[in-house]
């Protein structure tokens, strides 16, 4: 081992000639490559040039980039002397990101990575590399593969003096550590190939290093360990410089004839990449005006009472955590949140925010209100904003975001700049969450919980910002499971989470609260805080208590620090009395034809995509197509997108355009991507939260005039068969348990919001399984009742354990703060994952989680747009299509049905179709940015397909379906 300080070698490293500022190193190290490319072989990099590249852009990241909340957990996260300052503690930490940068890419400083330029073409490189004294003939051996540079790199720092959890992070810059400590440590075994403890390659070694701290400013090696959170942020931090610094765009080539350059011309060569890189400087995103000045200037309009709570005790908690906010549709939780994370931030430093939601309908209806909101801050500072779903480039705003964004004239004043923009920079798949304010999908966020490549990305990009998340109990237990994870995680980044619902249950409110705390209490502070939940009340009255809990509505449960506080604002939303009729299936035709002889808009929502066509076609036939409308996930993205707004335009808010007579028969689809207002609601029988989501589409808006027959809100039920059966296809989605203990609390009449939390919680809460099985006694002997309910309670337990189990395969481990390694942390079988669909469906256990792209091929062996596709009907497809083609056929995606993205088949599922695409030579489609890495679904002429042995079919009016059931 050698121990390295800038006094020892300082002279002997790299020095600058003052007067002519050229960096004089070693003709050894002068020689080792680091970028080389095909396209230009009398151009490269060498690899000290590269290193002092990442180097200063890591110096420009961290002074004008990374906000100051993640500057002070990486700081937080290191070892110093005593008596060190804040600010000296933050610019040492600062120096630590620049060293590591500097000498991220060590590792190619070996044999084994020497040799790959001859392999690539370049052997000459090779020789003039030997010819100046390396060693560089490698003993062929298996194990040589697993020594990356990077690998390599890591170990050449350890036996420098620098500890195992910095080393880590250089072992883990190409987006995956180690799996275990002692392949780093093999490295000595085989001097050979890595060079590691060979005395011409140790004399490189330390060269670089003394090169590395003397461009951080630093004195020595970083003395001391590192924290596991400021590890990931830093190992995200250094992803992001290599990337950055890697990109030719910016840092071009240089000619091989030059051999050298001065520093000056170095560090004018980052400072103009930095420029042309155009990411505004992170600054604190709130104004300091006073609660009802930021409603006002944010929204128009004072706040409500539930608004006025959160931002009160967002203003009065010292150390902001998680906010909890349950109060019905309508109360303002969206704008609450909003001011609720100003508040937040202007404390914190936080550098923006990330706005989850369920799917990409309802993330692409928030979007123009976050964007309302980024323009009404007015700071005189643009913010990047990112899209985060895979159909971001069909959202109208967020393309004319970019286009603005490009047209930006940089010589208006501050005040004139757009406030929202679109960097090219941060808006790629991976980069995306790097962005000031991103709103998506929930996927993103749960991906946080996976072991995937260049996690370290994802979890950087939020530990930046303040996390909403809207409508957290729409998750079942599978990403209940990831969003528990994730929230263990934040908790340890001390990231502000606001999470949003109507419909909440307790245990899951608790479980939340005590999964964002995990990472900084010890077991018995986990009891205590259990314990503190139920309010110290007895066990005896535990029944008693339960009720008064889940009356208290609307509630704001909130952490400061490892202390929690419930809040209980005011309702001001309108009330609502439903009456609920059980109703057999069979009989809605019949109850239609009464309900509808004066006329009225229905909505219908089943609980399965085929149950809806088959309703769909069977009204069609009685009432006529003209007044049946079908929505579910299997359309079309473009016939999806077209039927929703003809739907919202009809039943939207407002009366005009709305017609006499509609029927809308949907699926899950429709419980929260649509603002619309129906006269009368017919449902399958589904659990109790989501029942009453379904319900907030019931007289949703007010109106002048509704039907005589449909004047007073009625929510009819279906699916329950005998009383405490269950027809076959709502079993198989929701299974019995949930589905008894909803009939078992069903009413006559239910008061919205009032009666919310009880029936929530009756139906979640095991302690009211007795009176579940009692309420069911009167429609079945109790013995039948008890023998069905326990026997649908078993298959509940299993179906849980069996969905957290599965969902644990690819989850990363709890943050432990105090042993906490990056050491195996994404030890895993690593798939290929271009498109990120894996990734993606990996996070979700649902029926939609595998997408494709559909297209024809006719009998002539050529491919086609569907016939119906705007402005291209029936194009053809021929080499790699324009853009503007691209991304009409981009826009032809569809969820295949679930039982391709069963757990035992999503796999299967999506090797046959990239099997199909290598095959059919689609990939050359990939050259398009609308259609790289798509899966196609590939149909004749019929518009059919076999897929796994299944003969799938699209139809314009009905969507895809399996053929015969």
């Amino acid at each position: 081992m050698f121990i390295i300080a800038l006094m020892e070698i300082g002279e002997i490293a790299f020095m600058t000639d003052e007067k002519n500022k050229v960096i004089h190193i070693s003709k050894k190290t002068k020689n080792l490559w680091g970028k080389l490319s095909k396209d230009t072989p009398d151009y490269w990099l060498p690899l000290w040039v590269h290193l002092f590249d990442t180097c200063e852009v890591a110096k420009l990241i961290w002074h004008n980039w990374v906000p100051k909340h993640t500057k002070h957990e990486i700081a937080n996260g290191m070892e110093f002397a005593s008596g060190k300052s804040i600010e000296e503690k933050l610019q040492y930490a600062g120096r630590v990101y620049a060293f590591l940068a500097a000498v991220h890419d060590i590792g190619k400083a070996s044999p084994v990575f020497v040799i790959k330029a001859a392999k690539a073409g370049f052997p000459d490189i090779v020789d003039e590399i030997a010819d100046s004294g390396l060693n560089v003939s490698v003993k062929k051996n298996g194990i040589n593969n697993s020594f990356t540079h990077a690998i390599i790199g890591e170990r050449i720092l350890e036996r420098a003096g620098l500890d195992c959890s910095y080393g880590v992070i250089i072992g883990g810059h190409h987006g995956k550590p180690a799996d275990e400590a002692v392949l780093v440590e093999r490295t000595d075994n085989y001097p050979d190939a890595t060079g590691v403890g060979e005395e011409v390659w140790d004399s490189v070694h330390k060269e670089l290093i003394g090169f590395g701290l003397q461009r951080a400013e630093l004195e020595s090696l970083p003395i001391g360990k590192v924290s596991l959170t400021a590890q990931v942020l830093l190992t995200g931090l250094l992803i992001m410089a290599d990337w950055f610094a890697s990109g030719t765009d910016y840092f071009p080539l240089l000619n091989r004839m030059r051999r050298e350059i001065s520093e000056e011309e170095l560090n004018k060569r980052a400072e103009k990449a930095w420029d042309c890189l155009s990411l505004p400087c992170t600054e604190i995103f709130s104004s300091d005006c006073s609660m009802e000045e930021l409603f006002q200037k944010r929204f128009g309009r004072p706040p409500r009472p539930l608004q006025e709570c959160a931002v009160q005790k967002a203003a009065e908690v010292c150390n902001p955590g998680l906010f909890i906010i349950e109060a019905p549709m309508g109360e303002g939780k969206t704008e609450a949140a909003l001011v609720a994370a100003e508040i937040i931030a202007r404390r914190t430093g936080m550098g923006g925010i990330y706005f989850a939601l369920p799917t990409q309908a309802t993330s692409d209806g928030i979007f123009p209100r976050i964007i309302e909101w980024i323009e009404a801050l007015r700071s005189g500072v643009s913010r990047t904003v990112f899209l985060a779903h895979g159909k971001s480039g069909f959202n109208k705003d967020y393309e004319g975001i970019k286009i603005n964004s490009l047209l930006c004239d940089e010589e208006n004043d501050d005040l004139s700049r757009p406030s929202a923009i679109v960097n090219d920079w941060t808006a790629g798949r991976k980069k995306g969450m790097l962005a000031d304010f991103v709103v998506g999908t929930v996927d993103h966020v749960l991906m946080a919980g996976l072991k995937m490549k260049h996690l370290a990305m994802r979890h950087l990009g939020l530990a930046n910002k303040i996390v909403i998340i809207d409508e957290c109990h729409a998750y079942d237990a599978y990403m209940s499971s990831y969003l528990d994870l994730v929230l263990s995680w934040l908790g340890a980044y001390h990231v502000p989470v606001i999470l949003l619902s109507a419909t909440l249950p307790a245990a899951r409110r608790k479980s939340m609260l005590d999964a964002y705390g995990s990472a900084h209490r010890s077991k018995e502070k986990k009891e205590n805080l259990l314990a503190s939940l139920l309010r110290g009340k007895s066990v005896k009255n535990e029944k008693q208590n339960a009720e008064q809990e889940t009356l208290k509505y609307p509630l704001i449960s909130y952490t400061d620090g490892n202390t929690i506080f419930e809040a209980e604002p005011a309702a001001s939303g309108r009330n609502l009395t439903v009456e609920l009729r059980i109703i057999d299936t069979e009989n809605l035709a019949d109850n239609l034809r009464s309900l509808l002889s004066g006329g009225g808009c229905v909505g219908i929502i089943r609980n399965t995509v085929s149950e809806a066509q088959q309703t769909a076609q069977m009204l069609e036939e009685i009432f006529g197509a003209e007044h049946v409308y079908l929505l579910h996930s299997r359309f079309l993205s473009a016939d999806r997108v077209r039927k929703e707004q003809i739907i919202r335009g009809k039943l939207g808010p407002g009366d005009k355009g709305r017609p006499s007579k509609m029927i809308v028969v949907g699926t899950q689809v429709m419980e929260q991507s649509l603002d619309v207002d129906f006269d009368v609601l017919f449902t399958d029988i589904c659990p109790m939260d989501l029942l009453l989501q379904r319900m907030g589409r019931l007289h949703r808006h007010e109106r002048e005039s509704r039907p005589v027959r449909m004047q007073k809100p009625v929510c009819y039920i279906m699916g329950i068969e005998n009383d405490i059966y269950f027809a076959k296809g709502n079993t198989a989605v929701y299974g019995d348990y949930l589905l008894l203990k909803t009939r078992a609390f069903l009413k006559d009449t239910v008061n919205l919001p009032e009666d919310i939390p009880l029936l929530v919680s009756r139906v979640y809460d095991k302690r009211y399984d007795d009176l579940a099985r009692g309420n069911l006694s009167k429609y079945a002997e109790q013995n039948t009742v008890d023998d069905i309910y326990l026997s649908a309670e078993k298959k509940y337990q299993e179906l849980i354990a069996a969905k957290t189990g599965r969902a644990a395969t690819f989850q990363i481990k709890k943050p432990n703060l105090k042993k906490g390694s990056m050491f195996g942390w994404l030890k895993a079988r690593q798939e290929d994952d271009k498109s990120g669909k894996r990734a993606e469906a990996t996070v979700r256990d649902a029926s939609d989680s595998v997408q494709v792209v559909v297209v024809v091929k006719k009998n002539d062996g050529r491919y086609y747009t569907v016939p119906w596709l705007m402005e291209y009907p029936d194009k053809e497809i021929t080499g790699v299509p324009s853009d503007r083609l691209a991304k009409a056929i981009a826009g032809c995606s569809v969820a295949l049905p679930s039982l391709f993205a069963a757990p035992w088949n999503m796999n299967n599922t999506i090797s046959a179709l990239e099997k199909l695409i290598l095959e059919d030579r689609l990939d050359q489609w990939y050259s398009s940015c609308w259609l790289d890495g798509e899966l196609f679904l590939v149909l004749d002429e019929d518009l059919k397909t076999i897929l796994l042995d299944k003969t799938l079919v699209y139809n314009e009016k009905y969507g895809l379906y399996i053929e015969g059931e």
